[in-house]
């Protein structure tokens, strides 16, 4: 078993250790270095554990030869006796604007779709140490705070479904030497040289540098730092919004006017945009200019007019509470972040 095997076997043991080892496994593989050397590790773990893996692979269909590079990855995987499924995007919903971000949303729902349609609670993503550096910037660039610069989580959650991350610690370069030495083939994507995307951008001045592995693994260790920092602000902050919170009868929330008021405005900022995700659905933040200027409309003495905000109403509910509700009829949900286990 090579180094780079065993390193990837035993961390798949360590994020399992705790719970139940799952009969089926997804991963999703774009073609790239990353997502294919993920897929051959997790197949050999699945095939020594007799896990059940599918590979999932998204056609954008945003570029020329998109279709018969996932053609050719089933048959690769098809030799490794991977099953493989390629889903494609809708060309009616393809976005003009954001391309980006409403692609990686397209994705993330076509993927988690997949997977609960096949009864899969983990979805493998193969983001490696470089995504990380690369994200740090871009949030960086873009003015985030605390959530924006910390670290990608191993395990996270989207749309009912497990996403594991394994390859974080795992610089590129070792991937592509592991799968040059199984000589198995991935695929560039040519639009990672376009940089009118900032990403491209940040990736080729990384590669200026001939301690890119070393600057990488600095900003990674940085962004895990910032993490911590924001785990401890968030538990402050989860203290405060029970106090000031009630979930009422699994449709919305009540918020107690007068201590929001009173509340240090960092909490009531992220307070604010939890409940708003929450009962709009939406799975991003607003933005923090928009978050802010509302936040400054409650802040008034005076009864609260009805007010649309990010897919919620908010209203004066009585005396002392305001009501958020969706501004459309979704009917009774659960909460996703972990506001409830503190209502």
């Amino acid at each position: 078993m090579t180094k780079i095997n065993e390193i990837f076997q035993s961390k798949i043991a360590e994020i399992f250790a705790q719970q139940k080892m799952p009969k089926k496994l997804a991963v999703a593989v774009s073609g790239g270095v990353d997502s294919v050397a993920l897929t051959i590790l997790l197949g050999e773990f699945c095939k020594e554990k007799k896990i059940e893996l599918l590979a999932v692979t998204v056609d954008h269909k945003m570029r020329e030869g998109s279709a018969d590079e996932a053609l050719e990855l089933s048959k690769i995987l098809a030799k490794k006796k991977i099953s493989h499924t390629i889903l494609e995007v809708d060309a009616k919903k393809l976005p003009q604007k954001n391309i980006e971000a409403k692609l990686r949303e397209m994705r993330y729902e076509l993927l988690c779709g997949f997977c609960k349609k096949k009864k899969i609670s983990y979805l493998f993503l193969g983001h490696q140490l470089g995504d990380v550096a690369e994200n740090f910037l871009i949030r960086l660039f873009r003015g985030s705070g605390l959530d924006g610069l910390s670290t990608m989580a191993e395990i996270s959650e989207s749309l009912g479904v497990k996403l594991v991350r394994p390859l974080l610690e795992f610089d590129k370069s070792d991937l592509e030497k592991y799968l040059r030495s199984k000589k198995i083939k991935w695929f560039e994507d040519e639009t990672n040289l376009d940089e009118k995307f900032l990403r491209n951008k940040i990736r080729n001045f990384f590669a200026t540098f001939e301690e890119r592995n070393l600057i990488h693994k600095r900003i990674k260790n940085a962004s895990d730092e910032i993490a911590k920092m924001r785990d401890l602000f968030d538990s402050l902050m989860m203290v405060e919004a029970a106090k000031i919170l009630e979930f009422k009868d699994d449709e919305y929330f009540l918020i107690d006017h007068k201590k929001l008021q009173k509340l240090d405005e960092k909490f009531a900022l992220k307070i604010l945009a939890l409940v708003a995700m929450e009962v709009s659905g939406k799975k991003y933040k607003p933005r923090m200019e928009s978050l802010r200027n509302f936040y400054e409309y409650l802040l008034q003495d005076a009864k609260i007019k009805p007010r649309n905000f990010y897919g919620c109403e908010i209203k004066q509910y009585d005396e002392k509470w305001l009501s958020v509700k969706p501004q459309e009829v979704r009917g009774k949900f659960e909460l996703r972040s972990v506001l409830k286990k503190f209502l």
